[in-house]
Order: structure tokens, then sequence, then C-alpha cells
């Protein structure tokens, strides 16, 4: 997953497709393309059950992750063989049936995912998910591996779902090469499903919007009824930027502090929200308290986040705090889409409010969910300091990552050059040839690319 701006995604095509030949040899080459993912409003929402909530993001005209693939032959060796043009990812192969993967018939997935030890962090991981899933829900159809190569301008770790953009096209790639036509909101699902493989549990936000994303719209997304609508986004007044502060850990200790906020949203709360005797939210709570309280939720609880429960069991977790901000992001989303759709206010008092929106979900993400840093701190303070900015926020899933900024194409080079001097210069970093600084219009999600396209670059 490889960040290097100074080329254009035609010139990173071309030097992949160089690199791919000299991987697999000469033959056809397909390439899929999915956007790094802007989530607008909606951050930590898509995973609640007990209300009725909804998110706002669109697909990076600007920056995608590239897969280049080509299926292996029908009676090929079944092998799925993976490099990246970036080297700290280093090439891996694995077999289709390295893993018994009982159909649906048979298992559910949860009951896969469950009953095995969570995967030592590794690229591959997230390829092996989109197989394994594939092979869940189609059995004997997945029969046909295939290679491919990652190029990609989306920084790894950064809180613009590069890791849900490869779950996704390797998703889409082992359907292509088995010959299996799906749906895009259905692959969508299927790759928010096959992420649970590496242990979290998240929902489907960000491969919604990579996949239904479409140029000059954001995409709204009702998780509660699972409808979405496109909805215009002002495009050339305005620019998305984000400015990459530092790289998410996903190891074993954040993935419980996800998984913790998961739990709390998927059982406990609307445990609280059918209990007659709960006349309040608690402030906190404890596993021990759960299974005292709620013994069928705590079994679950235990079920779906084993680790978490054994580790954790009477450490007491937020939920009164979980609950304002999923109850106060909602209200944001949906006042925000009345404003874009409103014909009578004028584009830049609309985006001005949704700047104000943004400034409140990044106070909301710090006071009450707890995935800001220090770090992220100083970074809001620099940008929001710019007059010219709108607003700015922490996006993705926090602890690191990238903050999103909203300001004008005239101030765009301003205050990058102002987070340059003031951010990254005294940690001694080059924001923009280190690949930090993505500036961001509305374009189309997943999509495969014209072979024309692909001819040009390798003439190139």
């Amino acid at each position: 997953m490889g960040i290097r701006e100074e080329m254009t995604e035609q010139s990173r095509l071309s030097e992949a497709l160089r690199r791919f030949t000299e991987l697999y040899g000469d033959g056809e080459v397909r390439v899929l393309r999915a956007p790094a993912r802007i989530n607008i409003l909606g951050e930590h929402v898509d995973y609640v059950s007990y209300l009725k909530t909804s998110s706002l993001a669109f697909g990076s005209h600007e920056h995608a992750l590239l897969m280049l693939f080509r299926p292996s032959p029908d009676k090929g060796d079944g092998q799925v063989r993976g490099a990246s043009m970036l080297e700290k990812f280093p090439p891996f192969s694995f077999a289709l049936d390295e893993e018994v993967v009982e159909d649906r018939s048979r298992q559910t997935w949860e009951s896969f995912v469950l009953n095995r030890p969570a995967p030592a962090p590794h690229w591959s991981n997230y390829v092996k998910g989109a197989v394994w899933f594939a092979r869940w829900k189609y059995g004997a159809s997945v029969k046909r591996g295939f290679d491919f190569l990652i190029e990609s301008s989306i920084p790894p770790q950064s809180g613009a779902s590069s890791s849900s953009a490869l779950v996704t096209v390797a998703g889409a790639a082992v359907r292509e090469s088995n010959r299996i036509k799906c749906k895009l909101d259905e692959l969508a699902r299927d790759s928010s499903q096959a992420e649970w493989f590496m242990g979290t549990r998240g929902g489907a936000l960000d491969h919604l919007a990579i996949c239904l994303a479409t140029r000059g719209h954001a995409v709204y997304i009702r998780h509660s009824d699972q409808l979405t609508e496109r909805i215009p986004l002002p495009g050339h007044r305005y620019r998305w930027l984000t400015f990459f502060s530092h790289a998410a850990d996903k190891g074993r200790e954040l993935m419980l502090e996800y998984n913790e906020r998961a739990a709390v949203s998927r059982l406990i709360l609307p445990a609280l929200a059918r209990d007659p005797k709960a006349k309040t939210t608690p402030k906190t709570m404890t596993f021990d308290e759960v299974e005292r309280r709620y013994p069928q939720v705590f079994r679950e609880c235990e079920r779906l986040f084993p680790d978490l429960v054994r580790e954790r069991r009477a450490h007491p977790f937020k939920v009164y705090d979980r609950s304002i901000h999923h109850i106060r992001e909602s209200l944001r989303v949906d006042e925000t889409v009345m404003y874009l759709l409103h014909p009578d206010v004028p584009e830049d008092e609309r985006m001005r409010e949704v700047g104000a929106r943004i400034n409140q979900t990044h106070a909301s993400l710090r006071d009450f969910y707890d995935v800001s840093t220090p770090e992220v701190e100083r970074l809001i303070e620099i940008i929001t300091a710019d007059p010219q900015v709108y607003g700015a926020r922490l996006m993705g899933g926090g602890f690191g990552g990238n903050v999103l900024a909203l300001t004008t194409p005239e101030n765009t080079q301003a205050l990058i050059e102002r987070v340059q001097a003031d951010f990254y210069g005294p940690r001694g970093r080059d924001g923009m040839n280190e690949g930090s600084v993505m500036v961001s219009t509305p374009g189309n999600g997943l999509e495969i690319l014209d072979p024309k396209i692909i001819a040009a670059a390798k003439d190139e």
C-alpha cells in the first residue's frame, strides 16, 4: 500500500504494470480501483444497534488503491499470490484450501471467525479474510486463485481505510476470478463481515462508501435500515484535505479498545435501553456487572469478544459517554444532509454549517469516545488556527491517523505550508514528500478500469 504523491495515478499504474509482469509474467492484467474513504460525519456509529444512526462519506477522486490481478488458470494450483509496490509489505502466498472453511449451510461466518484465534498481524490477513468469506458464502464455486499487486496512494493505518479498500478489492478479485456476480452494496456488506477475520467487530461504513461513491456526491448511509442515498456535494469551490499524524498501532491492545466500544454499542447499551429498571444510563460498567444484570448479554459478549471479556472482566468501561456520542453524532449527520439539500441556503453558508459540525464531531470523538491523541490534538490546533478552514476533525477509528480539514482551493497550498512548518517540520518530517497529505474532491467508487486505460499505461 504505497505512497507516492509526486506521481500521477497513470504513472503509478504504468510502473505497477511493469512490476506485475516481472512477478507473474506476460498476459492479461485486470485492474480494480478502490478510492480512499473520506468520512465527513458519522464516525463510530455504523456498528450501533440500539439507535437509528447514519454517516455521510465520499470516495476520493484523487487517491485510491489499485489492485492489478490475474485469475489463475481453470486447472491452476488454487493459489493466491500477492505483492505490494511498497517494500515494507513483503510478498506472500496461500492456497485456497489452506484453511478449513465450511460453507454457510454447515457453519455461520461468526462461528468460523470466533472459533479460531485472531491471526498474527500481517497485511495478508485482509486478503485471506475476503477469500475465506467468499469460500464460506459460495462454497465449491470458489476454486480459482489469483495473482495480484497493490499500488496505492492511501496512507496505511491512517483513517482513510486502506485496509477496508484492500479487503474490498480482494473480495471483488476472488469473485471476478471465479465468475461470481455480486452487486456493489452486497460486496460492501460482505467485505465488512470479511474484515471480522482480523478480530475487529466494526460496521460497513467504510466498505459502503468505497463501493457506492459517485463523482460529485457523498453517500448518505442509514445504518439501521441499511439504506443509502447519494447527496450532491459541492466540489469545485472546496477541498477536503487529510493530514496524517501518526500510525494507529493495530495491535492487540488497540483491538481491545475498538472491541470494547463495539461491545458497548452492539450489546450493552441495547440491553440498558430494553431494561425497564434502568432509569438512567450508568457512567461506567464492568463485565462482572453485566453478568449479574444481563447474563444472556454477558454470554453474547463472551462469544463475540472473548479476549476482551477475559482480559478486562473487572475493568470499568465507559457507557454514558459512548451513548452521548452516538446520539449527537447521528443528529449532526441528518442536520448536515438537510443543509446540503436546502435549495434556499447559499452554498458557502451550507458548507460553513458542515464545517461547524465537523468541529463538533471532533470534540465528541475526543471527549466522549476517547480516540484522540496529543499528536492529533496538536495537529487540530494548527489547522483550525487558519481562518480559512471551515472545520477539522480526527477521521477514522482513531488513536492516530488522519485529520480531515475542509477549506477552499485558494487556501489549500497555504494550509499545507502551515502544517508543514508547525507540525511536520519540528518532527523532522516532510509531509508532502512522505505522502502524508492528501487533497481530495468527491469521486467514483469501486470500479474495474477500462482495458483502454490499462493499454495506455502499458505504452507510457
